[in-house]
């Protein structure tokens, strides 16, 4: 590793994508395979960031009920009836084992008007629209602003912690 790719954890953040209970529970409405199985890990390696004080981000999705905001793929099923992470319910909300000890409850309507919501001490919770986290989000502004207030007037280096890459 050079100076370039090597880690700098005073400038760094966690992402966790999709770790609610609708995608992440053995046989849940939208089970993502394998997704329960990384879980402990995922937790080791926030709780050592929250221990540490580096921030953590959790994008998550959130399905309207008539399914307009939802993805082709899985908008028909929700249009037939089927609650796939469905604002207030259990199956949208994160999993239990990563969630910090004093969340706060989240507020599905803000989270889906934009808002960056937090939800612990240097923790906070983002819904994406689509599959990337970027993609008509606030995230890279949210970065910046949070890099600049906590004393780093860099770009922000992101972590990102994907069930999809089983780290």
């Amino acid at each position: 590793m050079d100076k370039y790719t090597k880690p700098d954890f005073t400038r760094c953040a966690v992402l966790t994508i999709d770790t609610q209970n609708d995608f992440s529970l053995p046989g849940a409405a939208a089970e993502i395979q394998g997704t329960h199985e990384v879980i402990p890990r995922m937790n080791c390696i926030l709780e050592v960031c929250r221990s540490r004080q580096i921030p953590i981000l959790h994008v998550i999705r959130i399905y309207k009920e008539d399914g307009s905001n939802a993805d082709l793929c899985r908008r028909e099923r929700i249009e037939s009836g089927a609650g796939i992470v469905k604002p207030g319910s259990v199956g949208a909300d994160l999993v239990a084992s990563i969630k910090p000890l004093d969340a706060e409850e989240l507020n599905y309507e803000d989270l889906l008007n934009g808002t960056i919501q937090r939800i612990a001490n240097l923790e906070w919770v983002l819904y994406k629209p689509r599959w990337g986290a970027f993609y008509q989000t606030r995230l890279e502004s949210f970065f910046k602003r949070e890099g600049n207030r906590h004393g780093n007037h860099h770009r922000v280096q992101l972590s990102e912690l994907s069930k999809n890459n089983h780290i």
